[in-house]
């Protein structure tokens, strides 16, 4: 299995783990691995699986069904038809149909007494597959897409999960949010310039006698240039 692998266990009401079959009717164990958009419990953080999740891995992995997560102690495989898979709008549903071994039948009789009342799956995430949120301090993940599932099946304790593997995604997203670049200040808003018009200078009497003196002596200067002209010729 992965190293990247991880474990979930549900409970029992989520689970609905029971016994189909009567009479000579093959007996079934049939219950949900998995609940889609269900808050699962605190594990230092809380995670979700969305609808859909289990798609791609459905089709290119060899499922087994497993008591407890034990290999020697396998119930059904999706190869040889004896687990089947469905992806509801439910979750992730298993129908598997034990052999007639001892872990076979003590299975069933378990499962039907209500000795064995929850399930658990392993997996692991695809690339990309999982998206993190923070609010309040409270951390969610959710996943979006299973690259592998390895197996399903009744487990006698609910064990603590294995979350080593989502504890370095969280990680990694708190880095994430550490070293996001500051945001850049809004340039201030040009000023526009003065437009206040430089005030009136008022002319003083003695500045506006020079300034008609000064015209007087100019048009009589140009009519003087005038007789002149007219006496050359």
């Amino acid at each position: 299995m992965s190293d990247r692998a991880e474990r979930r266990v549900i409970t029992t009401d989520d689970v609905e783990l029971r016994v189909v079959g009567e009479g000579k009717e093959p007996k079934k164990i049939v219950g949900y691995a998995a609940r889609f958009n269900k808050d699962s419990e605190d594990m230092g953080f809380i995670e979700r699986i969305a609808p859909g999740a289990f798609a791609k891995a459905l089709d290119k992995s060899d499922v087994r069904a497993l008591k407890n997560h034990d290999p020697n102690l396998i119930l059904g495989r999706t190869a040889n038809q004896t687990l089947a898979l469905l992806e509801n709008k439910i979750g992730l549903k298993f129908e598997v149909e034990p052999p007639d071994t001892a872990t076979g039948r003590d299975t069933l009789a378990e499962v039907k007494r209500g000795d064995i009342t929850g399930a658990s799956f392993a997996f692991t995430v695809a690339e990309g597959g999982d998206s993190w949120t923070e609010k309040n301090g409270r951390y969610l993940r959710t996943i979006t897409e299973v690259d592998q599932l390895f197996d399903v099946g009744p487990v006698t304790y609910p064990a603590y999960p294995d979350t080593a593997v989502a504890a370095r995604s969280l990680e990694a997203f708190k880095a994430e949010q550490d070293t996001e670049p500051e945001p850049e200040p809004e340039p201030e808003p040009e000023t526009e310039p003065d437009a206040t018009p430089d005030p009136v200078r008022t002319m003083t009497r003695a500045e506006a006698g020079a300034m008609l003196d000064a015209a007087k002596d100019e048009a009589s200067q140009q009519l003087r240039r005038e007789v002149l002209r007219d006496i050359a010729r």
